[in-house]
């Protein structure tokens, strides 16, 4: 891979790590409780939601993707590796699998991928 190339997928490798580290890393035993929620959903899945869809961006911006194929593609992935924590999670002591963990990182992998599709063809006009 050429060094410009390199300089691209960076900031998705290093947004992919910190996903990693944050989804594996214990919780606090004394917990804080409930989440609050933000209409009618629980703030824990905005963050999923937000953070996925960063993880999207950012691989759409290293691969410079413009096609739609491209696009779909870069969310599957975001996707896939939000499962594959998902089921690491669930080999923890500490943390769970979550189904709607899972859905909550594939909307916001989704809704990045169109914002990011959309925004591309407003671009050529």
């Amino acid at each position: 891979m050429e060094r410009s190339a390199t300089r691209r997928w960076r900031p998705a490798i290093v947004f992919a790590l910190l996903l990693l580290v944050t989804s594996l890393v214990p919780l606090p035993q004394n917990g804080a409780g409930t989440v609050p929620a933000l209409l009618s959903v629980s703030l824990d899945k905005w963050a999923h939601a937000a953070g996925y869809g960063a993880f999207t961006v950012l691989l759409a911006s290293g691969r410079r993707a413009q096609r739609a194929r491209s696009v779909a593609a870069l969310v599957a992935l975001a996707v896939a590796y939000g499962a594959g924590i998902e089921g690491l999670q669930a080999l923890t002591a500490s943390r769970s699998a979550s189904g709607a963990d899972m859905l909550a990182n594939g909307v916001g992998a989704v809704l990045a991928g169109v914002a990011w599709r959309w925004s591309r063809r407003s671009n050529r006009d």
